[in-house]
């Protein structure tokens, strides 16, 4: 399952696969020197928080807070089980994270050396804002503990979130040499290669983790969501149906069949998939990414409008259940579709909405930023829209400000997608492209517009092949929704001309 490790681009949470091997010592350090060992002073809290352990490592996340929160209970003071616990706040508010690696922090200096750096791994990612640092932390960590599988297994899953594929692979590697029948390390290995477009190594690996735990329903997840990418919509489903019958409250396999079906074209089916989704879903938060699915089949359909008024419905759910950051997203997301629409006047009125839920809100300062990045971006468009490029460039410049002070040289995509966005809008096709070939590359939004340049420059082959990737990416995502039904009709008028 990667879906709900990708959900919030925007404001930058991305919930790591931190499964570290843990070895747990009455109030010190103890276990094997090429282990990471964690501090608690409790028996019954190791016991409980290795149960926990694994149910999180097998994507049991509801399961496995009953059961870091058990050993909270048993030992207030168990740093481990408090991080632990904030990575499941998929289900809750952000602010859920917030406060239990606030709890974590302040117990670093009472644990072992492993267990601060990975605190002070996280603390960088999530509170201070700060990657660069985050990953040298995780660095340092295996650097220290060569021979712990986890250690491997989460450097590859953060280099695998910085799209650096080969060196996600090398490390997650390290992690099967120690232990062939450690499992985590498989499922970020088949993704990996996926996004590498090596579909034959992908599958080899997923195969490898089905066979290692049979019976949990996320294997099944991800290979299906490698069959999805493929094209193979059927093949999918059956994978997805698998991982619902083996885990009935596995909702994010049944928002799947439904992606798959509106993939095929058959939006009525995949609404009822959704529906389904919706009464599976154990928390607001669930049923409120569920709600969101309805729009996004309305949007893939071409009927902006029913997307928007379900927007209005999900930004009620999150509100009532004072989930501000899921309203000021989708806020976002109306915004983006009303520029697409034209209605440049609703979508600064967006832009306003989501300002103001994230002022009011208690997130945290990171999150914030990332809210006004974003909203600095779609202002620049705005402005480039209506040909007023000075203040779309203005808007540009704190936009790159911003990214710039966060010291992460990763978004600088970003910003390079949005110079070459108003250099498209502007007509000055050959800057356009110089900018979007420097923007992430798995940004479907960026590819496309990629292909609308060189079209324009007069190189149509090089614009039919962006289109034909664009057509069959197969990820679903906003930035898909608002383009694959474009890049495939423009697709199918260039085969007609051949």
């Amino acid at each position: 399952m990667m879906e709900l490790f990708r959900v919030v681009r925007i404001t930058g949470v991305v919930v790591l696969s931190l499964f570290m091997l843990v070895q747990i010592g009455c109030s010190s350090i103890g276990g094997s020197k090429d282990e990471v060992p964690i501090t608690t002073k409790s028996d019954e809290a190791r016991k409980i928080f290795m149960e926990g352990r694994q149910m999180f490592e097998n994507i049991r996340w509801d399961e496995a807070r009953e059961l870091f929160s058990r050993a909270i209970e048993n030992d207030p003071d168990f740093a481990m089980a408090h991080l632990y616990r904030g990575f499941t706040y998929i289900g809750s508010s952000a602010m859920d994270l917030q406060n239990n690696l606030q709890h974590a922090v302040d117990l670093a200096p009472k644990v072992s050396e492993g267990e601060r750096l990975m605190i002070e791994a996280e603390n960088a990612f999530f509170i201070e804002n700060n990657p660069v640092k985050g990953i040298e932390l995780f660095e340092q960590l295996v650097q220290k503990f060569p021979k712990d599988k986890r250690a491997h297994d989460d450097l590859g899953t953060v280099y695998y979130f910085r799209d650096e594929d080969d060196k996600a692979i090398a490390e997650l590697e390290k992690a099967i040499e120690i232990d062939s029948r450690f499992a985590p390390p498989y499922n970020m290995l088949g993704y990996a290669y996926r996004e590498k477009g090596d579909y034959d190594k992908a599958e080899e690996a997923f195969k490898n983790y089905v066979g290692l735990i049979p019976d949990e329903a996320n294997p099944h997840d991800s290979m299906a969501d490698l069959y999805t990418k493929m094209g193979r919509h059927e093949d999918a489903i059956k994978h997805y149906e698998k991982a619902v019958e083996l885990n009935p409250k596995f909702a994010v396999s049944q928002r799947k069949i439904g992606t798959n079906l509106m993939f095929m074209g058959r939006y009525d089916e995949a609404r009822e998939a959704f529906r389904k989704a919706m009464e599976m879903e154990v928390t607001p938060a669930g049923r409120i990414t569920s709600k969101g699915m309805f729009g996004f089949s309305y949007l893939y359909e071409g009927k902006h409008q029913k997307a928007l008024a379900n927007a209005d419905e999900a930004i009620k759910m999150a509100t009532e259940a004072n989930l501000p950051e899921r309203a000021a997203q989708i806020h976002s997301g109306k915004c983006r579709v009303y520029i697409e629409m034209g209605d440049l006047d609703a979508a600064e009125q967006s832009i306003a909405e989501c300002k103001k839920v994230v002022q009011g809100s208690e997130l945290r300062e990171s999150v914030k930023e990332n809210f006004a990045k974003q909203a600095l971006y779609d202002e620049a468009i705005i402005a480039a829209k209506r040909k007023d490029f000075k203040t779309a460039m203005a808007k540009a410049d704190k936009h790159k400000a911003k990214i710039e002070a966060g010291k992460d040289p990763k978004e600088m995509e970003n910003h390079h997608a949005l110079l070459g966005h108003i250099n498209y809008i502007k007509g000055d096709y050959a800057k356009a492209i110089d900018y979007l070939k420097q923007a992430n590359q798995e940004n479907p939004y960026a590819v496309y517009h990629l292909a609308l340049a060189e079209s324009k420059a007069g190189d149509q082959a090089k614009a039919a092949k962006l289109l034909e990737k664009v057509a069959n990416w197969n990820q679903n995502s906003l930035n898909y929704a608002l383009v694959r039904s474009k890049a495939m009709t423009e697709v199918k008028q260039i085969a007609g001309k051949d």
